[in-house]
């Protein structure tokens, strides 16, 4: 086994500098985490902030999660409608359509290639 493997592996705590708090941050978060008989209510009061802290990071971090899977959702859509190119004629209409598809499905990296009708319709209903 490598030394990273016998790292990854092993069982012995972190070291301090690993940690994710100081010894000094932890001092100071139970210091006002824990209660006294007079200042109970501060306690009180701190342990309500930390939950909400908590409960609003937890919050961003899953509405972040979800809008990150509806961006990718979005994005495959979108191209799944319009591909990476088209290509139309200039100055003439395209009347063979079927050639220029196979030529193009010819090109490496090509997937697809299909004709499509442009235009504007209304719907009433």
């Amino acid at each position: 086994m490598t030394d990273e493997t016998d790292a990854a592996n092993s069982t012995s705590p972190p070291s301090p500098s690993a940690r994710p708090f100081s010894a000094f941050e932890r001092m100071v978060a139970w210091r006002y985490l824990r209660s006294r008989r007079k200042e109970a209510f501060i306690s009180v009061i701190a342990g309500f902030s930390f939950v909400g802290i908590m409960l609003g990071v937890a919050t961003l971090i899953i509405v972040m999660a979800v809008m990150n899977g509806f961006r990718g959702e979005l994005i495959t859509r979108i191209l799944g409608i319009n591909g990476h190119m088209v290509v139309q004629p200039i100055d003439r209409p395209l009347d063979d359509y079927q050639a220029l598809a196979a030529r193009l499905k010819a090109v490496t990296g090509v997937t697809l290639a299909i004709p499509l009708v442009e235009g504007q319709t209304l719907a009433s209903g």
